[in-house]
This record gives structure tokens, C-alpha cells and sequence, in this order.
């Protein structure tokens, strides 16, 4: 029994030195904190070369008060270390995620994203410049009926005829008031375009929203041949999402879609949502000439595209549009067997 406490005893040690070698080594910042003490009880050397600020880096409240405070007051606390949060200090900005290691220990993973938010802002602004002429098209396209509709109910109720029925003049009140919203979304997309430093997140009918958005872009896509195919029934599950971000992110899928599809006979995207594991699963699939296996793994990189006149920032946007709104994205794809999109959206907890 002594060797086994002996042999227990280098074994621990072993993996403690191990352990310890490891922490020192990531380019991780990594901060423990000992609330009952209100002390320091471990940081690795990369949490000193990230924060860069001596003063605060042996500074139990400073720490606590900048990374851990505003963290446990909220209610999901017990999920915080699932999510990334954001905070700014002299300038610079950090990322970090806060874990409960113990109910007295606070385990902070550190990171400056300084750069990578700036490189992030760049990208949008570049992305919304490029997706503004598809917007339009899409506006110049569908703008004309409604406007040419709401002149002609506008003529008959100017004539006031009493040859048309009250019925009648309803009907013509009611279109005139359809074409006025309809063109009401159609201006509404326009502010798709704005930068994102936050999202608005909403109870949505997806199947409502899906609706108005293939409406928009579906004359554009049906003028190059290509087909648009949807699976969403109407009593689906409402979705809590920001719908400009969810507008945008769907925007720049679909633009890739019709990118692969250029040299398809049949051109097809088909839609379809279900719900799946407690969330919104919305799947857009096309029959393009998918991704070659070498693309594929630079995918969400920024700047990485092989398309002529891309920016390979797509994708990089709809992904960060889309964990903004706790949601997120996969992509299956083989060269010449088209490609599928799955995004996964939270479900609303009180619908309507």
C-alpha cells in the first residue's frame, strides 16, 4: 500500500508538471481566479503577453471587475463558457470566455481581437458594397408591378364611378395597400447593408420571412435560368433571429449558389426547414459543380476565393452574422455534386 501511495503520489506530480508545461506553452491567455480568497491563483505566461498591462495583470478586483463580473451577474451563466463575449481595454479589444471551474474558482480564456474585429470590419464593408448591385437589381426588377398596380387602384378610386360596387372599390383598397407593403420590404432590405456591431433579435415566422426574401431575389435568379425550389410549411416554428442579419447571411449563400451553378443544364436551390434537436435547421442545396477538396479547406478564411472577381468574404460575414444571432453554419460539399448549406437558428421560446 505505501508503494501504491508512493507511485499515486510521482504519478500526480508527472501530471501536474505535464499539465503545467502545456498551459505555459498555449497562446492562449489563461486566468484563474480564487473568489473566496479574491486572489490570483494561476495565469500562464501567454495572459501576461495578451493583456499587456502589468499593473492590472496582478490585480485580483481589476481582473475580476473586467472579465468576470458582468459575466456571472447573467442569467445563463452556467453556459457562459460556451459563449465568446467582447470587451475593450486601452484601446484594444479582447475576447474571452469565463468557465465556473469550481463554486469558488473562475477559469478566464483570453484573446486579443483586435486585429481580427478590425480585418472583420473591413471585410463587411467590402461584402455590402459588393451584394449592393444584386440588391438593386432585385429592387429595379420588383419595384415596377407594384407601383404600375397601386396607379391603376389609384385611377379607379380618383373616378369614383357609381358604377363600381363598393365590393370592387374594396378590392382596389386592399391591392393598393398589398403593393405599398410590398414595396415597404423591398426598402426595408435596403438596411440589410448597414454594419453590424449588435443584433436586434426577434420572434420571426420563418416561413413569412422565407417567403418575402425568395420574392425578392427569385425574378433575378429565374432570369439566369435558375430554379428555385421550396420545402417550408406554413405552421413551422417561429425563430428568434435579427432578420437583416439572417437577410444578409442568406444573401451570400445564395449568391455562391448561383456562382456554381453557371454551368449546370438544370440550374436548381431548393430550401427546406424542419426542426431538429431543439433548434431550426434551414437547409439551401443546389446541383452546381461544388467545392474542389483544396477550396474546401480554406472556406471561412478571409480573402481566400477562387471565383475571378470574389473577395472570399462571403462566407466569412454569414458566419459571423450568424453567431452573432447564437446560431451557426455547415457545409457539405464534393466537386461536381453540388453543395449543401445547413444553418441552425434558435427556435422561439413564446412564438407570435
Amino acid at each position: 500500500m505505501v508503494w501504491d501511495t508512493a507511485k499515486q503520489l510521482e504519478d500526480s506530480y508527472r501530471n501536474t508538471w505535464g499539465f503545467a508545461q502545456l498551459l505555459e506553452h498555449i497562446d492562449i491567455g489563461i486566468l484563474v481566479l480564487d473568489l473566496n480568497q479574491q486572489s490570483i491563483d494561476y495565469c500562464n505566461a501567454a495572459f501576461f503577453e495578451v493583456l499587456q498591462d502589468e499593473h492590472l495583470s496582478r490585480s485580483y478586483q481589476g481582473l475580476y471587475d473586467l472579465f468576470v463580473r458582468d459575466i456571472e451577474a447573467l442569467d445563463d451563466f452556467g453556459l457562459a463558457g460556451r459563449v465568446a463575449h467582447q470587451v475593450t481595454h486601452q484601446g484594444r479589444l479582447f475576447g474571452h470566455s469565463v468557465y465556473k471551474a469550481a463554486s469558488n474558482y473562475r477559469c478566464v480564456f483570453l484573446r486579443d481581437i483586435t486585429e481580427k474585429s478590425r480585418l472583420e470590419s473591413i471585410a463587411q464593408a467590402v461584402n455590402a458594397m459588393d451584394n449592393i448591385g444584386f440588391i438593386f437589381s432585385g429592387i429595379r426588377h420588383e419595384i415596377g408591378n407594384p407601383l404600375n398596380s397601386l396607379k391603376m387602384a389609384l385611377s379607379v378610386l380618383k373616378q369614383g364611378s357609381e358604377a363600381t360596387s363598393p365590393e370592387k372599390l374594396k378590392e382596389y383598397v386592399e391591392r393598393g395597400l398589398a403593393d405599398i407593403g410590398r414595396m415597404e420590404y423591398l426598402l426595408k432590405s435596403l438596411k440589410t447593408f448597414t454594419m453590424y456591431d449588435s443584433v436586434d433579435l426577434k420572434d420571426l415566422h420563418l416561413a413569412e420571412f422565407m417567403g418575402q426574401f425568395i420574392s425578392l431575389v427569385e425574378r433575378d435568379f429565374n432570369s439566369y435560368g435558375i430554379r428555385i425550389k421550396t420545402e417550408i410549411p406554413l405552421d413551422i416554428a417561429w425563430v428568434r433571429i435579427d432578420e437583416r442579419a439572417l437577410h444578409q447571411a442568406l444573401l451570400n449563400i445564395f449568391n455562391n449558389a448561383a456562382d456554381g451553378l453557371k454551368e449546370q443544364k438544370i440550374p436548381e436551390i431548393s430550401i427546406r426547414a424542419e426542426v431538429r434537436d431543439q433548434l431550426m435547421w434551414l437547409t439551401i442545396a443546389d446541383n452546381g459543380c461544388g467545392i474542389f477538396p483544396e477550396q474546401f479547406k480554406h472556406l471561412f478564411q478571409p480573402f481566400n476565393t477562387s471565383k475571378p472577381n470574389g473577395n472570399g468574404l462571403g462566407l466569412v460575414i454569414t458566419r459571423k452574422l450568424l453567431a452573432m444571432m447564437h446560431s451557426d453554419i455547415d457545409i457539405v460539399s464534393q466537386s461536381g455534386c453540388g453543395t449543401q448549406v445547413t444553418i441552425r437558428l434558435p427556435i422561439a421560446t413564446t412564438p407570435g
